[in-house]
């Protein structure tokens, strides 16, 4: 499965506008909610939103592509 960069750059910016003034929601935090909403996503339309594969870590489960698609338009968008 491709990844939709599209979609999961627009997750990641969306669950970032939604957070931001939340304490304590850093990088792992915000990979967490990406999984999470892809994951409850495919349970209830048997679709994921981003087609991301995401690989067991230690502090959660992580998405191939999230350190790349932190920063959008050279801005950086998480910062810890």
């Amino acid at each position: 499965m491709n990844v939709n960069m599209v979609k999961f750059k627009a997750l990641i910016s969306y669950i970032i506008n939604r957070c931001k003034n939340k304490k304590n929601v850093g990088k792992t935090v915000i990979c967490k909610l990406v999984y999470f909403s892809d994951f409850n996503h495919y349970e209830i339309y048997e679709k994921p939103i981003t087609n991301e594969t995401y690989i067991k870590f230690d502090k959660g489960p992580l998405s191939k592509h999230f350190l790349d698609s932190i920063n959008i338009n050279d801005v950086i968008l998480i910062r810890n």
